[in-house]
This record gives structure tokens, sequence and C-alpha cells, in this order.
């Protein structure tokens, strides 16, 4: 049966049924399946938001707040924070390095949501040891890791699919960054954003909702329902003066923040080259960060009063401004680009919110807090690829959508300007197609594969093979014996242009090929694909490697295409 008359088949079946049935019972299930798993995952992934902050403050507490401390601890705590965490890393949890986010992208797209959740608990520590001791980071990469581990051990108790644990990780993400920046919306959109660099994942969006909210409500009852910053009022009118400013801003924090990610990635590169130890290279960066922080103390750490105070507008000296951003850029590649544990979103806030005010004192422009604001968001924007989430979550987390408009504005003009460049090496384009690989998983390849594949034996000359597959052109022709055991592979390149056709094509085929065993899941058989860079398989049987068919991902595709024809919505 074709294509065509398969689809019209179904097509038929489903108007039989009735179109509101259908769906109506779909979305039933979809619901009941998504409404409790996400709620039970934002209640839990907001008490480990909980106990990530307190461990962070108490960590920050016993090094800076107890006591005036003299110079030399000063430089030397970052380092002896990274030494903690590089022993943690090295020893226990290579998982709970970095910053977090690229960790849960690599997941998402790779290991199918896979999060282990012991390196959840290793995160917690590591991160609060980073930022508390002084490590230039930002709390949404661990707190997205954290929620995703979290929500990894649940979903692997209850035996969810490996499409349903990319969705729970996802939830689980948005889970925690809803709890620490109190911004159900924009963290939602932000867990979606974020593994792309110019596309949503849409079926985690209601999931990433409703544990956002659950997340919140939990964090909330603990904490404050307060922004984390307030805007102060500002007298905005939208005039031409204001735009323009608003997209030249743009454009300076786009290019701002390309010279963030290379210098992000040049800290990287040395770091990998580098023979020393990794907790050694770890607490060299934190060496860095406490040199910096002897001249230039507001870098150190969350630096959220002196992100208060670029967003208040009280910080107005233009060369003071510039010094914030430069001082936070370089602490900031030394803490993550070094392996520290810690995030990018604080840091892009106080960078962006810096260009924006210098930028506003040096041009006489009013109100300095907007352009601030506006910076902020542009910045995280920029690097993170996350136009939309940088302008929901800054008017939410500075509890003023008055600033939406001049945010949404600068945050598209830097996101253009950054190009494809990124701080997450792990994010992609865009979903490469519209249907998820990972509902694979369970499907034999039996059910996939091109069965009976036109064959060659080794004994026919070249001029018989040619005869034999012309009315079929294949990339490559599987070569068997008698008992139907793959010998090789003839490609129909070579076949095609071998200048004598009485050479016998087991002379000339190829005898590695990529196989595939009969049992095996679909999704294993792409993934070996994805990861081998080829396009095709030969399925053989458990006894003798008998030839059962061919596999390639124009199969798989189309297989996908016909599931979704008959799952129809959901």
């Amino acid at each position: 049966m074709s294509s065509r008359d398969r689809t019209r088949n179904i097509t038929a079946d489903y108007l039989r049924k009735g179109y509101h049935g259908i769906v109506t019972e779909d979305f039933r299930v979809y619901l009941r399946k998504w409404i409790p798993l996400s709620l039970m995952i934002g209640a839990f992934a907001g008490f480990g938001a909980l106990v990530f902050q307190w461990l962070l403050m108490a960590v920050w507490h016993l090094s800076y707040d107890v006591t005036e401390l003299p110079w030399y601890l000063r430089l030397f705590l970052p380092a002896a924070g990274g030494l903690l965490v590089g022993i943690i890393v090295s020893r226990f949890s290579p998982e709970s390095g970095g910053g977090g986010t690229g960790y849960v992208i690599e997941a998402i797209h790779h290991h199918g949501g896979r999060v282990p959740a012991r390196s959840g608990f290793f995160k917690i520590i590591t991160s609060a040891l980073t930022i508390g001791s002084g490590g230039s980071g930002g709390r949404e990469g661990p707190i997205m890791h954290i929620g995703a581990a979290v929500a990894n051990f649940f979903g692997k108790g209850l035996g969810l699919k490996k499409h349903d644990l990319r969705t729970f990780a996802m939830a689980g993400a948005a889970a925690g960054l809803s709890a620490v920046f109190r911004a159900p919306l924009g963290a939602a959109i932000y867990a979606i954003e974020v593994p792309y660099k110019n596309d949503l994942e849409s079926a985690a969006v209601l999931p990433s909702m409703m544990a956002s909210v659950s997340s919140y409500l939990i964090f909330v009852s603990f904490s404050s329902y307060e922004p984390i910053f307030s805007v102060p009022d500002i007298a905005m009118d939208m005039d031409l003066v204001i735009v323009a400013g608003v997209v030249v801003l743009g454009l300076l924090i786009g290019l701002a923040g390309r010279l963030f990610i290379s210098t992000m990635r040049l800290t990287e590169r040395l770091t990998e080259r580098s023979s020393l130890p990794l907790a050694v290279k770890i607490m060299y960066g934190g060496l860095v960060v406490g040199c910096i922080g002897l001249f230039v103390p507001q870098v150190l750490g969350l630096a959220e009063r002196e992100i208060s105070q670029l967003i208040e507008g009280s910080i107005t000296s233009l060369g003071f401004l510039l010094l914030l951003f430069i001082a936070k850029m370089a602490a900031t590649s030394a803490t993550v680009g070094c392996g520290g544990s810690g995030g990018v979103f604080f840091p892009s806030l106080m960078m962006g919110g810096a260009l924006g005010s210098a930028f506003a004192v040096a041009l006489d422009l009013s109100p300095v807090p907007l352009f601030a604001v506006a910076g902020m968001g542009a910045m995280m924007a920029g690097v993170s690829k996350t136009p939309v989430a940088a302008s929901v979550l800054m008017a939410e987390v500075v509890g003023g959508y008055s600033v939406l408009i001049p945010v949404m504005l600068a945050s598209a003009i830097s996101y253009i300007v950054t190009g494809d460049q990124t701080l997450f090496r792990n994010q992609v384009a865009r979903r490469p197609f519209l249907y998820d690989p990972s509902t694979l998983d369970g499907v034999p390849v039996e059910r996939v594969m091109r069965g009976h594949p036109i064959t060659l034996t080794a004994g026919m000359s070249v001029e018989e093979a040619r005869s034999h597959t012309a009315t079929e052109s294949h990339y490559l022709y599987p070569v068997v014996n008698d008992s139907g055991m793959v010998l090789g592979v003839m490609l129909r390149d070579v076949l095609e242009t071998h200048t004598d056709p009485t050479t016998k094509v087991g002379d000339i085929m190829a005898r590695h090929f990529e196989k595939v065993r009969e049992g095996c899941s679909a999704y294993s058989a792409f993934e070996d694909m994805n990861a081998k860079q080829i396009s095709r398989m030969l399925v053989v049987g458990h006894e003798e490697g008998v030839l059962l068919g061919t596999l390639t991902r124009i199969d798989i595709m189309e297989y996908l295409e016909h599931r979704d024809e008959a799952h129809y919505l959901y």
C-alpha cells in the first residue's frame, strides 16, 4: 500500500470516528498525565530550590558577612572554594561542574532528558561553594540542573519513556528557575527556549508552565512574593529619542555579548589545553577572581545589591560602570570557563546593566534605569539566544511590565547582532524535524526497516550486478552468501565506475558495514546513526548475521510521519 493510500485510509477512519471524540479523548489523557506530574515535580523542585538558596546564602554569610575580612583572605577565598569544588567534581560527580545549563541542553538533545539524580545533589554543593565563596556566577544554570535531576529521579521511578523524560527535564528546569527568580512565566519560556538558538520546544509548554507555577508557590510560601529587584517609577514616554537610544543600545550590547562569548571560549580552550588537575584549574580560576575582587569587590558572588543599584540608577560614574562591565566579564569567564559551578544570568544582568547605564550617562539620556534594564535583557538575550524569555523574565524580575517594550526591542537587536554565537555550545538552531525520535524507544527495528532489499552475491560479475540492480538505484547493496549471511556491501559508485565488467563483486565489495541486530530499538539505531554520521544500516538476525532488511533515515522519518497521522493531535 502506498503512502498516499495509507494516509487516505487513516483520514477516512478519523472522520468516521468523529473529530470531537478523538481529540477530546487524547486531550484528556494528555491532561491526566501531565497536570499531576508537573505539579508534583514543581513542588519537589521548589523545595530543592529552597535548599540550594539557603545553603548558598549560608556559605556567603560565613565567607563575607561574619566579620571584616583582611585582604589576603578576600584574595584566597574564591580559590579555596574553587579547590573544594574541583575535588568534589573530579572525585565524585564530573557532571556537577560548569554552568549547568549546557549540561541540561546536552541531556535534552542527546540523552533523552537523562540527568543523574546524584549530580543534582552534588550540584547544590558545588554551586553553593563556588558562588558563596565569591565566584562570579548565577543561580539559573545550577538550579536548572538541580530541577532536571529531580525530574529525572521521579521520571525514572514512574517508568516514563524517553520522550516524556525530555519533557519532564524541561519542566523540572522551569520549576527551579521559577522558584529562585520568582518569575513563573519567564522561567517556563526560558526552559523551552534555551535548548535552541531560534526555536521553542512547544511540546513542553503546558508541563513547564504547570511545574513553574507549582514551584513558585512552594518557594514564596517560605520566602517572599516580592520580585527580586524593583524598578523605580519610570515616567516613560517612548519618543523617537528613546526608541533610537534603545536600538543603538541593542547594537552595542550585541557586540559586547560577542566579546563576552569570545572571552569565555578563550578561557575554556586554555583550561582544556592545560595538563593540570581539574581541581587546580578551578582553584586558579578562583584566584583570578580573588585578584579582581580586591580592586572591584562588587563583582564577587551574585552581586544582587549592585544589580539592584544599577536598576535604581544610583551608579552614575561612567568610568566605574565601564570597569564593572570589564571586571564582571573577566571574573565570570575565570569562574565558569575554568570549570566552576555557576550560571551566567546574574553576570549578564550586571554586564548589561552597567553598559546600559554607561550608555545613558554618556549620552545624557533619561531615565537611566530604563536603559539599565533594557541592557540587562539585551545581554541575556544575546548570549543565551533567548529573546522571548529575556523580555518576560526581566519584566517579572524587576516587577514592572512598563519596561517590557524597551527590553523586547533591545533584546531583539542584540539577538540579531550576536548571530549564531552563544555561550551554550550544545544549543542547536532548531528542532531538526517535527517529530520526536525518542518516541521510537521500544519500537523494534524490524517494524521500521525496509524488508526484502536487493542483494548481490560475491560470485556475481560487475556486469551481472549492474543488470541486477538496474531497476533500483541505491547507495549500496548488501552482498550475501547462500544462507543469507551478510559478507559485505557493494557501493553503487564503485559498481558503476569499475572498468572491468568481469571482476567479481567479492573482490571489490566493502567488507566493513554498519549493522543493527533484530530486537534493537529503532531509537537506539537512530542515535547510533547520529553518532557515526551515517544514513543507513543493515538489519541482521541474531543467528549468523542473516540479513533481514535495511534501515535508513528516510524509513525512520516515514514511520514517524505515519505514526503521527495515526496519533492525530497528542
